[in-house]
Parts: structure tokens; C-alpha cells; sequence
């Protein structure tokens, strides 16, 4: 059996352990989301293209979510820790706010370079990428110096 001190000295071993677990599907996701829908673009037609693209950034995102509230509370507080929670908050910005915007504008009646929701949508798509962007370089970061 196992003594109290020794159990209690995994504990914080085992915790890293789930926070690299976490953190490598999260931005593992994100990154081969981000390497995945160019490819979509470029091999089906824009229409399908854009909506499995969509779906795989819900997904992926929304995995996110989940696995940024790990990672960004098992950091060591300072500032690894504070990367990881603007990380998290980044990805919680683009599904709670503008993938559901994006979403509403896509199904506007005949949606297309001339559709007066083309103008905001490709608006939000130039944040949306920035955010995505940021998020994975923060990401990367805590991944390679915190964990």
C-alpha cells in the first residue's frame, strides 16, 4: 500500500500528465484543422468546401473548449498560465461569438460575392483567421515553455 506522501507527490505528476494530454489534442486539432480547410478549398467545390469547413472549426473549437479549460488551469500560475487562459478565452471568442455569426450569414437567400452579407462575412472570416492564429501561436508556446 502505498503511503500518503507518496500518493500525494503523483498527484501533481499525474495532472501535468492530463494538461499535456490536453494541450497536444487541442492545438493538434487546431493545427490540423488549419492545415486541413485550405485543402478543402482546393480540391472541392467552394459551396462544400465551405461547409465541412465550417463543421471541422465547430468541432475542433468546441473540443477546445473543453480541453483550453484543462491546459489553461494546469499551468503553473505567471505567465505561461495567463497565455494559456487568453488561448482559451481566443477559442471561446470564435465559437460563442463569430462562428455562429458567420454561420447566420452564410445562410443568407443566394449567399456569394454579390450577397450583401458577403461584406461582413468575409469581415469576420479576416478576424476569425487573426483570433485562430493567435490562438494557435499562444498555444504553441505554453505547449513547448509550461508543460
Amino acid at each position: 500500500m502505498k503511503s500518503w506522501a507518496s500518493a500525494t507527490s503523483e498527484g501533481p505528476s499525474r495532472a501535468r500528465g492530463l494538461a499535456r494530454v490536453a494541450a497536444t489534442l487541442w492545438m493538434g486539432s487546431l493545427w490540423t484543422v488549419a492545415c486541413v480547410v485550405p485543402l478543402l478549398f482546393w480540391r472541392l467545390p467552394q459551396a462544400l468546401a465551405g461547409a465541412l469547413a465550417g463543421d471541422l472549426f465547430v468541432g475542433g473549437q468546441g473540443l477546445g473548449l473543453v480541453l483550453g479549460g484543462v491546459v489553461a488551469r494546469a499551468v503553473s500560475p505567471g505567465r505561461y498560465r495567463r497565455l494559456a487562459q487568453i488561448a482559451w478565452a481566443l477559442d471561446g471568442v470564435f465559437v460563442l461569438a463569430i462562428l455562429p455569426v458567420m454561420a447566420y450569414l452564410r445562410r443568407a437567400p443566394h449567399f456569394g460575392p454579390k450577397s450583401p452579407a458577403w461584406g461582413p462575412f468575409m469581415a469576420l472570416h479576416g478576424v476569425s483567421t487573426t483570433i485562430y492564429l493567435i490562438e494557435g501561436i499562444l498555444g504553441l508556446v505554453v505547449v513547448a515553455r509550461a508543460l
